[in-house]
């Protein structure tokens, strides 16, 4: 899966700093005179506030041939890109990232800052040999903020869609974002990161050992499936990512009292159920294990058919096996049709019950 890709590492000398600071200085002055900008924010603001700083960055995307005279090209044209190098000697992209790291690092020390307490103790000093006293002294503790935090999430900040995620990074500890390394672009959102936090530094290095080059790909659509993923051996984890596309992502969102369900299926049976494992209740695929692979096969296929949009509302429900699956497990343990036979039998059963499974599945909410 495609993800942005970081500027290269810049290097930056006073020249180029000074160069970069009175250029956005420049665009701040000339968007206040426009209008498009509010006089009461500056430099600092701009740097310093994650909301400022985005919504400045899209006056700017939105405006840029206002400026079109201060962000010049190196070569005195115009910029076409954001990675046509300015004047200053750094691209536009490169003169962002800088930007978003610095405002990102202010904001996540203020952030992980912890309180600053003054504590008072009894200290007792000897003088002149023999003499004892006691005295109380305070003494300040705290105040200090994460700084491996802080360093490993302000080393991969370089968009602007990340600035209102800040909050949502800072929840993540330091060895879950060690894990993570380059790849926390993957994570977009900021559900995506309440996803992948709750997940523990051992769970997601072996989710990470299992899944390979699919892991970002997890991150990126369903960071919830590293438990799944970190359950399963190297083997079955291939076995259901090729047995089930992408839709493998949504199986390993699923909990472990499914997977122990799952363990008794051979490869062939999982292959027959394929994305009905991403929905069916565990109650359901343990009616259905009662049948042998064909009629499996040709049951799944009738209820597909007779059920249609409301199969996985209905496979999904726990009740179902118990109420009507059981049933028609049943109707078909000791038939010995023919397949093709077996099939047209369990379609026109299946279709003549719809309306009343839709009329049970109607009742469940209720």
């Amino acid at each position: 899966m495609a993800l942005p890709q970081l500027p290269p590492p810049i290097d930056i000398t006073n020249e180029t700093k000074r160069g970069v600071i009175d250029g956005l200085k420049k665009v701040i002055e000339i968007f206040q005179a426009k209008g498009i900008l509010e006089k009461s924010i500056g430099y600092q603001n701009v740097i310093h506030d994650p909301k400022i700083l985005y919504d400045f960055i899209q006056t700017y995307k939105a405006n840029a041939e206002l400026v079109s005279k201060i962000v010049v090209g190196k070569n005195g044209g115009p910029v076409e890109d954001p990675d046509t190098p300015l004047v200053c000697n750094i691209s536009l992209a490169q003169v962002q990232q800088l930007l978003i790291k610095t405002c990102a690092r202010f904001f996540l020390e203020r952030d992980t800052r912890e309180e600053e307490l003054t504590v008072t103790e009894t200290v007792t000093k000897t003088r002149f040999l023999f003499f004892k006293t006691t005295e109380q002294v305070e003494r300040k503790t705290g105040g200090g903020f994460d700084e491996r935090k802080v360093r490993e999430i302000a080393r991969y900040m370089a968009f602007d869609w990340q600035l209102p995620l800040l909050t949502a990074y800072a929840q993540l500890n330091s060895a879950q974002l060690l894990e993570l390394g380059e790849d926390i672009v993957a994570l977009q959102t900021a559900e995506a990161i309440l996803e992948f936090s709750k997940f523990d530094q051992p769970t997601i290095k072996k989710a990470k050992s299992t899944a390979g080059g699919d892991f970002t790909s997890i991150l990126a659509t369903r960071p919830g499936a590293i438990g799944g993923v970190a359950t399963w051996s190297k083997d079955m984890y291939g076995f259901y990512r090729q047995a089930l596309g992408d839709n493998a992502f949504e199986f390993f969102c699923r909990d472990k009292a499914f997977y122990m369900v799952c363990a008794s299926l051979e490869k062939p049976m999982a292959r027959i159920y394929g994305d009905v494992l991403c929905y069916i209740a565990a109650e359901n695929l343990e009616e259905m294990q009662r049948l042998n692979i064909d009629k499996a096969d040709v049951l799944i296929a009738a209820m597909k058919f007779a059920f249609g949009d409301n199969i996985r509302a209905v496979l999904s429900r726990p009740a179902f096996a118990k109420d009507i699956l059981r049933k028609l497990v049943e109707s078909l343990l000791h038939v010995t049709q023919e397949k093709s036979q077996l099939a047209i039998s369990a379609q026109i059963t299946c279709k003549a019950i719809a309306p009343q499974v839709l009329t049970w599945l109607s009742k469940q909410d209720a």
